[in-house]
């Protein structure tokens, strides 16, 4: 109980909604803080989602819209995962304001890695629960241990597995600096 309750409180931190309470905007409108997201009147199709996190809570896909977006998909049966939490956990405080992260866990994962990633400061890592591959296939990731990076227009343009570390970087580098 205590970790949902911790969970929720990091979560409404950072502005990801738990719920679909109306602040009198279009939830497809906002930005990550609850604010409109600058420039935009709804979000990019591949964000036009809701999900439930690993405590079960409502994620709403929209809130991601404005800024780019590295979802990191994991599982239970990936040897590589553990490690990788660091490394997924490490570019959400090294990107923090600048690029949403957001883990997504496979089917069956249960907690997921949450523990994992939380020496790193993963507590702004929200952790999806994937039911039915929906988000990867919704976003063509090609089993776990696989990221997909969105630019702040909905656009791919990094798909690959968590070995391949450096182009990853260069590719979050250049986002994160308006390039």
């Amino acid at each position: 109980m205590r970790s949902r309750v911790v969970v929720a409180a990091l979560l409404l931190a950072l502005g990801v909604p738990l719920t679909g309470c109306s602040s009198g905007t279009d939830p497809a409108t906002r930005g990550a803080a609850g604010a409109p997201a600058a420039g935009r009147q709804t979000a990019p199709a591949h964000l036009r989602f809701t999900a439930k996190t690993l405590d079960g809570t409502v994620f709403d896909g929209a809130a991601l819209a404005g800024r780019p977006v590295l979802f990191w998909f994991y599982g239970a049966a990936c040897a590589e995962c553990p490690a990788q939490a660091f490394e997924t956990a490490a570019k959400a405080d090294r990107y923090v304001g600048r690029v949403h992260v957001v883990a997504v866990a496979e089917p069956g994962t249960g907690n997921g890695l949450q523990g994992f990633a939380a020496p790193a400061g993963a507590g702004r890592l929200p952790h999806l629960s994937d039911v039915g591959h929906a988000l990867r296939d919704r976003f063509h990731a090609e089993g776990i241990n696989t990221y997909v990076l969105l630019d702040e227009d909905g656009e791919v343009r990094y798909k690959g597995a968590g070995a391949e570390g450096d182009t990853l970087d260069g590719e979050l580098a250049a986002l994160a600096s308006g390039a």
